[in-house]
């Protein structure tokens, strides 16, 4: 253990010195206004291409643009800062000054954000859900201060569409998933969350759940469409379930003392780029799961869609995480957790009429 807590810190230490490296050729402070040049580091937690990746390149594009080049920004996928939770320790500590991250990695440093892993609490209707992360007083209120407490500005929540659950049986039944190795994130709300639905929770780095399937270290997994299809886990599993147990939700956040640096032009315009690119994402992430499903129907897997009867056995035995996570995290977590189930209840009778 003490071992593996020096590694981790050299490793840190030596991650620091290559981002103020990068940082220092050309480029100015993160306290320049005016005229002077600005470089974001702006890192998130998938590949090339992907949805995250995609977003990124749209707010670079964006800011650059508006900005008159004042604003650059340079881009690091998955891997290149370490793993999702050292890029998330690089927000905090200012070695970088914006990063995707999601609640399934963040869980661990701000447990209220685990709302965001209960499943079967957001609405099976995307749209719903696009309408609540963008307007809920429970994510801007109570847990957005909860990441500010951590030294994090959210700027926006946003998703990247339904988790679909991959496997080489059907998940259809309560028998299927007793004890089923279900690759999740570290979280420890989504592994208890499984663990209630009867699966063998087992946490994975995200670059090591293609060899686990091959090895049958694990059974399955659960993704979005898109990253189920970039990363060809189609390839080594048999079956595709579109279950909508939950969506994958991340934040777009910068370092607080960063942010707070800034002139107030510029905090204003880095927030309008961030509401534009969130309004773009939606219809984004919608065609790239899309693409990924046409790709995965020539494959040879057979994709099978939960009835709600189906999905209700599911959330049923589910429904308890709900009660861990106030438990676990006291009455801001029930003040969250109630506003956002009210919240979305409201829009899904909105969008019923």
């Amino acid at each position: 253990m003490k071992k593996n807590f020096i590694v981790r810190f050299m490793f840190m230490i030596v991650l620091a010195s290559l981002l103020v490296a990068c940082g220092s050729e050309g480029e100015e402070s993160i306290e320049a206004t005016g005229d002077e040049t600005i470089t974001l580091k702006f890192a998130h937690e998938e590949g090339d291409g992907d949805v995250q990746d995609l977003y990124a390149k749209k707010f670079k594009e964006l800011i650059e643009e508006k900005s008159d080049n004042r604003i650059q920004v340079d881009i690091y996928t998955a891997g290149t800062l370490g793993t999702n939770m050292d890029v998330l320790q690089s927000l905090q500590t200012g070695a970088i000054e914006l990063a995707i991250t999601s609640p399934g990695f963040s869980g661990d440093v701000i447990p209220e954000s685990q709302i965001m892993a209960i499943p079967f609490l957001f609405s099976d209707n995307l749209e719903v859900n696009r309408k609540v992360l963008n307007e809920s007083e429970a994510l801007y209120g109570p847990l957005a201060d909860q990441y500010k407490e951590k030294g994090l500005v959210p700027f926006k929540f946003w998703l990247e569409g339904f988790m679909w659950w991959t496997a080489n049986e059907p998940l259809t039944t309560l028998e299927a998933m007793k004890g089923f190795k279900m690759r999740t994130m570290p979280t420890s709300l989504i592994i208890s969350a499984y663990e209630m639905m009867g699966a063998n929770p087992t946490p994975t780095d995200s670059g090591e759940i293609y060899t686990m399937l091959q090895t049958k270290g694990i059974d399955g997994q659960e993704n979005p469409l898109f990253y189920i299809y970039s990363s060809h886990f189609h390839e080594v599993q048999d079956y595709l379930m579109d279950s909508r147990h939950h969506i994958y939700t991340t934040v777009t956040a910068a370092n607080e003392d960063f942010f707070n640096s800034l002139s107030e032009e510029d905090q204003q315009l880095i927030e309008a780029v961030v509401e534009e690119v969130n309004d773009w994402s939606f219809e984004m992430q919608d065609e790239e799961a899309q693409k990924a499903l046409d790709a995965i129907q020539e494959e040879d897997i057979e994709i099978i869609e939960l009835t709600d009867e189906e999905r209700e056995q599911f959330k049923e035995l589910s429904l308890p995480a709900r009660e861990q996570y106030v438990e676990e995290n006291g009455e801001i977590a029930k003040e969250i957790l109630e506003t956002l189930e009210k919240e979305i209840e409201e829009a899904e009778k909105e969008f019923a009429n």
